[in-house]
């Protein structure tokens, strides 16, 4: 059985946030955690390479979120 969503982002919000915390504690700029955000992406999207289907479910899902936040539908958590 496949965990919903909710149970997906309750799994990683506890990593999210301990990322979030090293940031600040760096004095990471915006512009450098959309570096290390593009990074991260670009790196899983080649480990995905070997199973297409994962790989195009996660780019789908950026283009999703991208598109909710460029809509203005981005809840904040």
């Amino acid at each position: 059985m496949e965990p919903t969503p909710d149970d997906q982002a309750e799994r990683v919000r506890p990593l999210i946030n301990s990322i979030l915390e090293r940031f600040n504690a760096e004095q990471i700029t915006s512009k450098e955690a959309g570096w290390v955000i593009l990074g991260l992406s670009h790196r899983l999207m080649t480990v995905l390479e070997q199973d297409p289907e994962e790989r195009q479910a996660f780019i789908l899902q950026f283009i999703n979120l991208v598109n909710q936040y460029l809509a203005g539908e981005l809840q904040s958590d």
